[in-house]
C-alpha cells in the first residue's frame, strides 16, 4: 500500500451509520404521524356526518314549521264537533224519509204480489 491510496473504510462506516439513523428516523416519524393521519381521516368522516345531520335537522324543522299548532288543532276540534252536530240533526231529519221509503217499498211489494 502506498500513501496515495484512499482509505474509504471510515467513510463506509459513516454512510452505513447515517443510513441506519435515517431509516430509524423515518420509522419513528411514520409511527408518530400515523395516529394524526387516522385522526384527520376520522375528523373528516365526522364532519361529513355532521353536515348530513345538519341538513336532516333543517329538513325536519321545516316540516315541523308546517304542522298545525295548538290553536289550529283547537279550531279543528271545534269544527269537527259542529260537523258532528250537523250530521246528527241530518240523521234525525232523514229518519222519516227512510220510513217513507220503507213503506213505499212494502206497498210496491204487496202490489206486485197481487
Amino acid at each position: 500500500m502506498t500513501g496515495s491510496e484512499l482509505n474509504i473504510a471510515p467513510l463506509i462506516v459513516w454512510v452505513v451509520g447515517l443510513s441506519t439513523l435515517l431509516s430509524f428516523g423515518t420509522t419513528v416519524w411514520n409511527l408518530v404521524n400515523s395516529g394524526s393521519r387516522q385522526n384527520a381521516r376520522r375528523i373528516s368522516d365526522l364532519e361529513h356526518l355532521a353536515e348530513g345531520l345538519g341538513r336532516e335537522v333543517t329538513r325536519l324543522s321545516d316540516k315541523l314549521g308546517q304542522m298545525p299548532d295548538q290553536n289550529m288543532m283547537h279550531r279543528l276540534e271545534l269544527s269537527l264537533a259542529r260537523l258532528e252536530g250537523h250530521i246528527d240533526r241530518l240523521d234525525e231529519r232523514l229518519k222519516p224519509v227512510a220510513a217513507i221509503a220503507e213503506r213505499m217499498q212494502e206497498v210496491l211489494i204487496e202490489q206486485g204480489r197481487k
